[in-house]
Parts: C-alpha cells; sequence; structure tokens
C-alpha cells in the first residue's frame, strides 16, 4: 500500500510486516524503515483491511509460540512541517500461555543520536544510550536536513535498544516481556515522526506531549 499525498510519502508491504513504514531513499542514504513488526521468520499473513488512515494485519507465527499478532498503522496528527505515524500493536495465543515478546524496528541511516529519558513530564535528551530511554532523535545521513524520532509510548515501554553497523542504526523498542496467557490480549504502541532537524526537539517535544497524554489501550 502506497500513500503519495505528502511530501514524504510512503509505503507499506504488509508480506515484510518487519519493515513497517518505508520511506524512500534519498541521494545519500537508502530507504528508512520505520516501526516495522518484527514478527518470526514463517509467521503467516492470515488477513488483513483499511479503514480510513488504518492498515491492518494479523499474523499466526509457525513456531511453538502459537502467537497471534496484529499489526495497526496509522497516521499520527501531527504539525504541516512533520509526518508521523503510530504502531499498535497486540499479542495473543492458542496456548495456556506463551512467550508474548516482540520486537518494533526501525532502520535508518543516521549520524548523530539522542537519548530521550522522562523528567517530571519532561524529556530530557542525551548523546549517551540510557537504559531509562524511551525514545531516540536520530538526524538522517543526508542532505535532507531531516530528523526521525521514534518513541516508545512512556506506559507501555519496556525496553530500546539502539545499533550500528556503519551508517545504519536499528532501533528496537521491544514489548511484551511477560509470558502472555489464553484469552489475554496484549497492546501496546510506538509512535515515528520525520521532520526538520533545525527544529527538531521542539516538534519532538510537542509530539511526545501528545502521544503521552492519548488515553490508554485496553487490555483484557
Amino acid at each position: 500500500m502506497t500513500d503519495s499525498g505528502s511530501a514524504i510519502p510512503a509505503e507499506i508491504d504488509l508480506d515484510q510486516p518487519q519493515q513497517g513504514i518505508q520511506l524512500a531513499p534519498s541521494e545519500a542514504a537508502a530507504a528508512a524503515h520505520l516501526i516495522g513488526l518484527a514478527v518470526r521468520s514463517g509467521s503467516l499473513l492470515v488477513e488483513h483491511w483499511v479503514r480510513g488512515d488504518d492498515v491492518t494485519a494479523v499474523y499466526e507465527s509457525a513456531d511453538a509460540r502459537r502467537l497471534r499478532t496484529t499489526a495497526m498503522w496509522r497516521a499520527y496528527p501531527s504539525s504541516g512541517v512533520t509526518r508521523a505515524w503510530e504502531l499498535v500493536a497486540s499479542a495473543q495465543t492458542s496456548l495456556l500461555q506463551s512467550d508474548s515478546a516482540l520486537a518494533v524496528v526501525s532502520e535508518i541511516d543516521a549520524t548523530d543520536i539522542l537519548y530521550g529519558t522522562g523528567n517530571a513530564g519532561k524529556v530530557l535528551w542525551h548523546p549517551a544510550p540510557s537504559p531509562e530511554a524511551t525514545c531516540v532523535l536520530v538526524k538522517r545521513a543526508d542532505t535532507t536536513g531531516m530528523s526521525v524520532l521514534i518513541a516508545a509510548h512512556p506506559g507501555d515501554a519496556k525496553r530500546m535498544n539502539v545499533r550500528r553497523e556503519g551508517p545504519r542504526a536499528t532501533v528496537e523498542c521491544w514489548l511484551f516481556s511477560t509470558v502472555v496467557e489464553k484469552g489475554v490480549l496484549l497492546r501496546s504502541r510506538v509512535l515515528a515522526a520525520i521532520g526538520p532537524t533545525a527544529n527538531a526537539r521542539d516538534w519532538a517535544g510537542d509530539l511526545l506531549d501528545a502521544f503521552a497524554a492519548s488515553p490508554p489501550i485496553l487490555t483484557t
């Protein structure tokens, strides 16, 4: 599915959920892949639908976990100079209990990375990794002057890792660290946004405030 009605066009390939929101490459950088759901090898796409700005896909794992995962990518309200998306991820199992761990993965050619931690409702940015980080701000390694924000909802975040290999940065937001039992539905959400580097901390702060204040997703 392709959305070209913006200065920052994006597309989703539901057969490759780990690639998530795909942004086209630039002259100096490879394509960016934002908030992809890292389902395990052999997982099957069993159902999908589009409703308004929401694209939903359901995957069944082929391994012993018997995990059924649902990814809903949706446009997130943002200013005219930025573009944002939210992934609502859920997991359930037909077993009595199963390992529920899932990673939401983003890959970006990057130069500088800042790690955001919360303090009295405000985000503090640090150049060094922190185990308390719930978001990262990544300056893209190209000439577009754009940065990318990746943020786990502060009420849902379990662990955030960043790996570097050459210019490529891989951001992993780990969700659902607990065992899921039959009949229980786990849900969590991760935000991605792209906007100008010149005022990145300002627009990122506005989006993070709105994201943190958004109502919780119910679990059963």
